[in-house]
């Protein structure tokens, strides 16, 4: 495990970004598992910036999305895919071949789960996947309790992720069931790279670093992969 602690939001995601860079560049069959939310947006933006100035080419990356919402798809504002259009995908000008996300609005949810495990196989596996950090340790939609041997699948969820999901939504939001890469796919990707900001996640960043490893906190699950990379920022790691 390396954790990389930068003064600001701003550092830390040009950090993060130099570092995604780096070794998509440098992949066969580069693929990129991308987590929507708030703290990758610098990273996205970044990411946006260098291609816009020809400083990298991204035109033979594959775009994986890490997780969604069951029953919302890219049409509905707020979901997973939605925001990853406009944060990513849109800006960057990727080609719809090149990506590859959940489909919420799916009447066949395994069929789903084993369309996107085929996806990741096909393309030699995962490069670099990016994660957030859920206020409760969640990691995609991996929820308190949630096995660390399950792939692909869909997950209740947990009331934590309930509420604090609703910001994502100008109304609110009836939000169950989530469908999610499991703790199993993530750890056979090359690189896991958790990025977290904000005091506000100061506490659950220190238990998932240093608790011991339990089902609770998914998040310390993932603490032994061989090249798990931390990013926080000065608030986020002010508890460390």
């Amino acid at each position: 495990m390396k954790i990389f602690i930068d003064d600001t939001y701003e550092a830390m995601s040009k950090r993060v970004a130099n570092d995604v860079i780096n070794i998509m560049c440098t992949a066969p069959k580069p693929l990129f598992c991308t987590a929507s939310g708030d703290s990758p947006k610098g990273l996205y933006k970044e990411l946006v910036q260098q291609n816009n100035a020809l400083s990298i080419d991204i035109s033979n990356w594959h775009f994986l999305g890490l997780d969604e919402w069951l029953g919302l798809d890219e049409n509905d504002e707020g979901s997973c895919r939605y925001m990853l259009n406009k944060d990513l995908f849109h800006p960057l000008h990727v080609k719809d071949e090149m990506i590859c996300c959940f489909d919420g609005r799916t009447n066949e949810p395994a069929k789903e789960c084993d369309r996107i495990e085929t996806f990741i196989q096909q393309h030699n596996g995962i490069d670099v996947a990016i994660l957030g950090l859920g206020m409760n340790g969640h990691i995609g939609l991996n929820e308190p309790g949630t096995s660390p041997l399950l792939r692909s699948h869909v997950s209740d969820i947990a009331e934590t992720t309930k509420t604090v999901g609703q910001k994502y939504f100008s109304k609110p939001q009836t939000l169950t069931k989530g469908i999610t890469l499991g703790l199993a796919t993530l750890m056979d990707a090359k690189y896991l790279f958790l990025i977290v900001s904000g005091e506000k996640k100061a506490s659950i960043l220190k238990e998932a670093l240093q608790h011991k490893l339990t089902k609770n906190i998914p998040a310390t699950l993932i603490r032994d992969h061989p090249n798990f990379h931390v990013y926080a920022d000065k608030a986020a790691a002010k508890l460390l």
